[in-house]
């Protein structure tokens, strides 16, 4: 029987994958160090059993003992691999890389970027860990905003985790991201009860706990984990300094020393990462995040929700330069300054009726009156537009029943 050539392939494919092994350590060492962290660690694993045979009592082969040992541990982020990777991973691989690397011992840092398919499981070798500094479950980049992403993760599993790490005598935990989502920002009890005990850690730590910039004991701090998205406070992102609540943010005029981005909800120091205010609301955008856009008039930052673009005139100021008239209609995104007031396409004004106060475009005011959602008054100023409406409406059945007069006429003529 002749071979199949696919068949020729894939066992020629199967004896080069199992030559790997074979290949002298101190290469694939080399080889090793060219992959950023994570992959070095699943390239570890790989090399000595599949992700899901992996279990408390696995013991690494030499091979991969000495890819882990050639490279420090206390900092493990997925940010470094393809997104595309990283959504791949089950929490068997999660588990396999966290054992072949020791993490409960050595493991400082834990950033789960782009692991969108795990539920948390993986993570049951960090139960008590007393080294773990930093967890991050964002699932985000570094500066992407954490409110959109959907991910697999489970409170019932994550929270009995990290209770077990924050109970643990010598705890060094001092900074977990959430992903934002429904997971942690409701308010069940569960989660109440966590941020108290988490909350109740730092307060026993209270004793050591001073600000990195006054050097005041932060014993009276609460609520380091608080509100209902679970956001961490009085820590920089990066470099986890505590900072008190004066110093982080002096007289709320933006110029504290601890800065909250309005863009990735994280705080930075200003040695980390310089944040950028809006000249009219102080809220505030790291570096990461980008640039505050700048009004064409007083030439100050300013973010998104103060800047204005005229759709008359193009001019982009911001709110306190000019004031604006916005259309309130759903889906409608006219908008012009008060010096384009009377260009019909966007006239856009408040109604004076003190029960509705709307600012409409005609256009949305006409259609709100068709829907009988509207005031009086509203409907009053479009009747107008109504008999424009209905002439323009009778024209056009005048022009359609000539046009179907000449057709008749041509098919009668036709038929002769």
């Amino acid at each position: 029987m002749a071979n199949n050539p696919r068949n020729v392939r894939q066992k020629t494919g199967e004896e080069e994958t199992s030559l790997i092994p074979q290949l002298p350590d101190g290469f694939l060492v080399n080889v090793s160090e060219y992959l950023p962290k994570p992959s070095k660690a699943m390239l570890a694993v790989a090399l000595s059993a599949p992700s899901s045979s992996w279990n408390s009592t696995s013991i690494p082969s030499d091979v991969s003992r000495a890819i882990v040992s050639a490279s420090q541990w206390d900092t493990l982020d997925f940010e470094d691999i393809n997104k595309e990777l990283a959504k791949k991973l089950i929490d068997d691989d999660i588990s396999a890389v966290l054992k072949s690397i020791n993490a409960h011992d050595m493991l400082k840092r834990l950033k789960l970027c782009g692991c969108t398919n795990i539920e948390g499981h993986g993570l049951n070798l960090l139960r008590g860990s007393v080294v773990l500094e930093q967890i991050d479950f964002s699932l985000v980049r570094k500066h992407e905003s954490r409110t959109s992403i959907e991910s697999k993760l489970s409170r019932e599993v994550i929270l009995p985790i990290l209770d077990s790490i924050v109970s643990s005598e010598g705890c060094s935990l001092r900074y977990i991201t959430f992903n934002g989502g429904r997971e942690f920002s409701d308010s069940r009890q569960s989660i109440q009860q966590f941020r108290e005990r988490y909350n109740g850690m730092f307060t026993r730590r209270s004793n050591s706990l001073c600000c990195s910039h006054c050097n005041t004991n932060m014993r009276n701090h609460q609520n380091w984990i608080g509100n209902s998205w679970m956001l961490h406070n009085y820590i920089c992102y990066d470099c986890l300094k505590p900072f008190c609540r004066g110093c982080a943010d002096v007289g709320g005029d933006g110029n504290g020393t601890l800065n909250f981005c309005s863009s990735c909800s994280n705080d930075y120091c200003q040695d980390c990462i310089a944040t950028t205010s809006c000249a009219s609301c102080s809220s505030k955008l790291c570096k990461g995040c980008g640039n505050m856009e700048v009004c064409d008039k007083c030439e100050n930052a300013t973010c998104d929700g103060c800047l204005n673009t005229c759709g008359g005139c193009a001019r982009t100021r911001c709110k306190d330069c000019v004031s604006y008239h916005r259309c309130e209609g759903r889906d409608c995104e006219k908008a012009h300054c008060e010096d384009c007031y009377d260009d019909e396409e966007y006239d856009v004004f408040r109604c004076d009726d003190e029960d509705c106060l709307k600012y409409f475009c005609n256009s949305c005011r006409l259609a709100d009156t068709k829907l009988g959602v509207t005031c009086n008054r509203c409907a009053a100023a479009v009747v107008p537009m109504l008999f424009h409406e209905n002439a323009k409406l009778t024209e056009e059945v005048e022009e359609l029943a000539k046009d179907n007069q000449e057709l008749r006429e041509k098919v009668e003529s036709m038929s002769l």
